[in-house]
């Protein structure tokens, strides 16, 4: 081989090389780009629902009507819920912003049972008023910080992409804008008024120990089951991204562009997946979303599952499962699945309610009839439906309860009226509308 043709191998050898180092760098900064365009978007849905938080909380304190009280409870429930979904898709240090999370929560279940309180026609006392109040401060605190960073994204200053380079801990916070405001909002949180209410979030449920059982698995076992679990995403492989603690479930945080999915570090199951893609033109029924949202729960090991209520927004419907033991549903044994309507993809899953309190269970048999359990029901209220249902108390214990879905006065309820005493426990009112159905 000549001189002069080795030469032309080792330049054309070096051209292809060239050639494909600046298209991968070119393919990197593409998807740095896509995946930053999306984080900007949630943060700046995640800065509009705690601006809707506080304003909401800011006209319920004016407001003296019952029915305008349950407007504005029932939309601070949903903009904290929304608010609390946001975040879990930003890929924040989670550990280092808890008590934000918390927050959130708690806010929006004090909404529902002041919703319910409103139901009926009772006016907020004035301590309710003062505890409104300063919620309200704490939102606008938490808002005006967010907004303080928004400002920076769409100036330029900070990427949200950096958000995923944000310490693991917060002992460098002065080096990154982004750790800095989550830890003075953590600050800040930690003024925030506990509070005392019959809500699903208060402290002494908090510290229930989780049912789940299992050996503990390191997190290349957990990555493993990982990609079992999102094996219908065609995903290869996860970037580890750390270990949440300081939780009731502990568990191992993976990320591949736009899905994220938590592991329990005890027997190895989801508890949390998020798919954040851009979401097209509905194309999927809300029956065939909710038929494919059951397939998956049966292909992924979680049988007897049954849907109880659903709510379809922004292209995604999500869709609410509670186990069924016998006859009997379960409603503390919770799944979440989240399906988007475009393609039929699942987006979100959520289990942490099923991981906690799911475990066989012995249940007595009722001392009461349907029709005794209706006496508990007042008079003239039309019952539609009857089954039996294991539902929570505030506590954390559960009762065997049958469930009457009933109308009164053009409104749907659903009462509860424990199966073994015949008192009446528990009274939701059932919110049609176009996106779904839903309870407060």
């Amino acid at each position: 081989m000549s001189l002069k043709t080795r030469f032309n191998i080792i330049l054309g050898v070096f051209i292809v090389s060239l050639l494909w180092g600046i298209a991968q760098y070119s393919e990197k900064v593409d998807y740095k780009t896509h995946l930053d365009n999306q984080y900007q978007r949630m943060f700046f849905d995640l800065v509009g629902h705690i601006q809707n938080i506080e304003t909401d909380l800011a006209k319920i304190n004016v407001s003296t009507s019952p029915r305008q009280n349950i407007m504005l409870l029932t939309s601070t429930t949903s903009q904290c819920y929304w608010a609390q979904e946001k975040m879990s898709q930003l890929p924040f240090d989670h550990a280092s912003i808890t008590k934000t999370e918390k927050f959130l929560s708690q806010v929006g279940d004090y909404a529902t049972a002041l919703a319910k309180n409103a139901l009926e026609d009772k006016m907020l006392s004035d301590e309710e008023r003062k505890m409104l109040y300063k919620l309200q401060t704490h939102a606008k605190e938490l808002g005006d910080e967010l907004r303080k960073l928004s400002k920076n994204i769409s100036s330029g200053k900070v990427q949200a992409f950096d958000i995923r380079k944000a310490k693991k801990t917060i002992k460098k916070v002065n080096k990154d804008m982004i750790a800095t405001t989550a830890a003075r909002i953590e600050e800040r949180m930690q003024e925030y008024p506990e509070l005392i209410y019959d809500g699903p979030f208060s402290e002494h449920i908090d510290k229930i120990k989780p049912k789940l059982e299992g050996p503990t698995v390191d997190k290349d076992k957990a990555k493993k089951l990982a990609l079992e679990f999102l094996k219908d995403k065609n995903i290869k492989d996860l970037v580890y991204e750390g270990k949440i603690k300081n939780v009731s479930i502990p568990g191992y945080v993976f990320t591949k562009g736009s899905v994220s999915i938590t592991m329990s570090e005890k027997a190895g199951k989801p508890i949390l997946m998020v798919d954040s893609r851009d979401i097209g033109k509905p194309k999927i029924s809300r029956q065939d979303a909710l038929k494919i949202a059951r397939e998956f729960l049966d292909k992924k090991g979680f049988e007897n599952m049954v849907a109880t209520y659903f709510e379809s927004v922004g292209g995604e419907m999500t869709v609410n499962f509670a186990y069924k033991q016998g006859n009997v549903t379960v409603y503390t044994d919770l799944i979440k699945v989240k399906v988007a309507l475009d393609n039929g993809d699942i987006i979100g899953f959520e289990s942490q309610g099923y991981l906690t309190s799911h475990h066989k269970r012995d249940i007595p048999k009722p001392k009461i009839t349907p029709k005794e359990g209706q006496q508990s029901i007042v008079e003239g209220a039309e019952v539609k439906k009857t089954k039996l249902a294991i539902i929570p108390t505030e506590g954390k214990s559960e009762r065997l309860c049958y469930e009457y879905q009933v109308s009164y006065e053009g409104r749907d309820f659903l009462i509860y009226v424990d199966a073994l005493t015949g008192k009446q426990q528990k009274i939701l009112q059932l919110i049609r509308n176009q996106n779904g159905t839903l309870t407060i």
